[in-house]
C-alpha cells in the first residue's frame, strides 16, 4: 500500500504526534514551545500561512534569522494586505528579512487563490525535522476558535511539507513578482 500511495504523491506512515484542539487546549502556548528550537545556528525554518498576525511567529523568525538560522516562508497575498499582518511583514523587512529571499507574498499556483496551507517545519541541526500543521491560523483568535494543531517529528513528514514549499516557492517567484515588495522596488 505505501508503494501505490507514494506514487500518487500521498504520503503514509507512522509517526509520534501531539495534537491539541483549542480552545479546550493552550494552542498558542505549544506553538511558541514549537518554535523555541528554531533560533539554534544551524536551524532551518520553513512556513507556508494563510492568515499570520501572531507576534510570537514573527518574534521566532527574526529572533532565527538574527542567530544565522535559514529562514523562508510563504505569505498568502491576501492576508498580508490586511492591517493587521502588513505591520507585522514590514517588521520582517526592518529586522533584515529580505522580500524574495527569506519570504515571499503569493497565492496558490492552479487558479491563483489563497494559500490556506498552515504548516511550519523546523529542521535542527542534531537532525531532528519537527512538523507543525493543522486548520490553526497563526494569530490569537485562531485559539479562540475550534482548531486544531499537530506537532509530528518525523523527517519523512518534514520532506513532504518541504517539497510542497519548495514547489510553491520556485511558482510564485517566478509568477508572482507583483505581489513581492522589494522586488517590485528594486525595478527600473
Amino acid at each position: 500500500m505505501n508503494a501505490v500511495l507514494s506514487s500518487l504523491g500521498i504520503l503514509h506512515e507512522r509517526a509520534e504526534q501531539t495534537r491539541l484542539i483549542t480552545p479546550y487546549a493552550d494552542g498558542l502556548s505549544a506553538f511558541e514551545a514549537f518554535l523555541a528550537s528554531a533560533a539554534q545556528p544551524g536551524t532551518k525554518l520553513c512556513t507556508m500561512i494563510y492568515g499570520c498576525t501572531l507576534q510570537p511567529f514573527f518574534d521566532a523568525l527574526i529572533a532565527a534569522h538574527t542567530a544565522g538560522c535559514e529562514v523562508r516562508v510563504i505569505f498568502d497575498h491576501t492576508q498580508t494586505a490586511g492591517k493587521a499582518e502588513a505591520p507585522q511583514i514590514e517588521r520582517l523587512i526592518t529586522a533584515g528579512l529580505v522580500d524574495g529571499e527569506h519570504f515571499l507574498i503569493g497565492t496558490s499556483p492552479v487558479h491563483h487563490q489563497i494559500v490556506h496551507l498552515k504548516a511550519t517545519v523546523i529542521r535542527t541541526p542534531d537532525g531532528k525535522a519537527m512538523v507543525e500543521d493543522g486548520s490553526w491560523n497563526y494569530s490569537v483568535s485562531a485559539s479562540q476558535q475550534l482548531n486544531d494543531l499537530c506537532f509530528t517529528e518525523s523527517d519523512a513528514l518534514a520532506r513532504y511539507y518541504e517539497d510542497a514549499f519548495d514547489r510553491l516557492w520556485d511558482w510564485v517567484k517566478t509568477n508572482e513578482p507583483q505581489y513581492q515588495q522589494s522586488i517590485e522596488e528594486d525595478k527600473p
